[in-house]
């Protein structure tokens, strides 16, 4: 049965709280947000070697951003310890977990200006630091224009919105520089997360969610 974001945090912590548990709870959220962007046009539109490939790739950042706007909502007490996530990861690891979500919490009162954000990410190439050559991408100058081309419209719309809200241009700026300096540290956090997970998880795991095997599990791993 899947979990709602808030059954997720507060799973009970046992000794039937395992990793792969932990992570096939949040299949929900991860097709949650697939559901969304295909409902962007720009998006929907690409080829299907181009969307997997941004899903790959880009999936597990994003929902881990998303995530910080929706536990503010439902845990009013986000700045607490989670049991769950200590019972999980590491606690050096945890704490930088903890670290990147709190950074993102002032963005998360305005849901527009999150949702471009989240769009503007998908539309990266390759989010994911480790970058794998090529998990389904066609890794020539049409994939990557294309991309960009789509990406580039988001941006636009990013900036005026962000201009609409602040009449000072500094103001504006400042604000784009810190959101793209804390979307770069969750990336070196989030790819210790990717380290930890496939130390754990084996690579032919069958009891995890499909949509969870493949943004955490690499092609490599999955295939050697």
């Amino acid at each position: 049965m899947p979990f709602t974001l808030k059954e997720h945090i507060n799973m009970p912590v046992d000794g039937t709280l395992t990793l792969e548990k932990f992570l096939n709870a949040s299949a929900k959220m991860y097709m949650s947000l697939i559901y969304y962007f295909k409902l962007i046009p720009e998006f929907n539109n690409l080829s299907v070697e181009s969307k997997l490939s941004l899903i790959k790739s880009n999936l597990n950042q994003i929902c881990r951003i998303h995530s910080t706007l929706i536990m503010k909502i439902v845990t009013p007490d986000l700045d607490k310890d989670s049991p769950v996530f200590l019972h999980i990861f590491p606690k050096e690891l945890y704490f930088e977990i903890r670290s990147t979500s709190t950074a993102l919490i002032p963005f998360v009162h305005d849901p527009l200006l999150i949702k471009l954000f989240l769009t503007v990410l998908m539309l990266s190439t390759h989010m994911n630091i480790e970058y794998e050559k090529n998990q389904i991408e066609i890794n020539n100058e049409n994939f990557t224009r294309n991309i960009f081309n789509v990406q580039n419209i988001y941006i636009e719309l990013l900036w005026r919105y962000i201009r609409s809200r602040y009449s000072n241009y500094r103001q504006s700026v400042l604000l784009l520089t810190s959101f793209i300096t804390r979307t770069l540290y969750s990336q070196l956090v989030q790819e210790k997360m990717n380290k930890f997970v496939r130390t754990i998880l084996p690579s032919e795991s069958q009891s995890l969610e499909p949509i969870i095997k493949s943004v955490w599990i690499s092609e490599k791993e999955k295939y050697c």
